[in-house]
């Protein structure tokens, strides 16, 4: 996991300099570079639990421009849930969060109580569901907190997450 996370801060740095501030986003583009980068991370987290014997799963938060904190799916929790955990924030306002798989109910409800901006993903329930990574019943509608103010969910085309849930 130290490698993991060296990874990302050395990724991260990397990327938050201005080099991607000049790539211009024709019309034609559905996201935007640095969406990708984040989303690559996710992913890069997401190889590295089913590398270490676990699911496909794994999310990045994103504070400000930077890499808060990165997470993978646990027995006890889901990448989303650990990803908020460890970014030792009180809130996610300003956050936004990249993960593999489209939130569970659960991880929905966590993302909700921690007022993320923004949530992005790529597998849709059905085709995670389909994968056998996560149960349709994860995905149930009734389990949702509606209580909670509700985050921006949306879905982008990224080839290397979508791979993950052919392995």
């Amino acid at each position: 996991m130290k490698k993991v996370m060296f990874l990302f801060v050395a990724i991260a740095t990397f990327f938050s300099s201005s080099l991607f501030a000049a790539v211009p986003i024709s019309k034609n583009d559905k996201i935007s570079p640095v969406d990708e980068i984040w989303m690559d991370m996710a992913v890069t987290v997401a190889k590295v639990n089913v590398e270490e014997g676990g699911i496909p799963c794994g999310s990045v938060v994103v504070f400000n421009g930077k890499l808060q904190s990165s997470g993978q799916a646990t027995e006890k929790a889901t990448s989303v849930e650990t990803a908020i955990a460890t970014s030792k924030l009180r809130t996610l306002e300003n956050a936004v969060i990249y993960t593999v798989n489209e939130p569970t109910a659960e991880a929905y409800n966590a993302i909700c109580k921690a007022k993320a901006d923004a949530v992005y993903f790529v597998n849709p329930k059905d085709k995670v569901i389909a994968a056998g990574v996560q149960s349709a019943e994860a995905y149930d509608e009734n389990k949702l907190d509606g209580t909670l103010i509700q985050v921006p969910v949306r879905q982008m085309d990224y080839a290397d997450a979508v791979a993950l849930l052919k392995k």
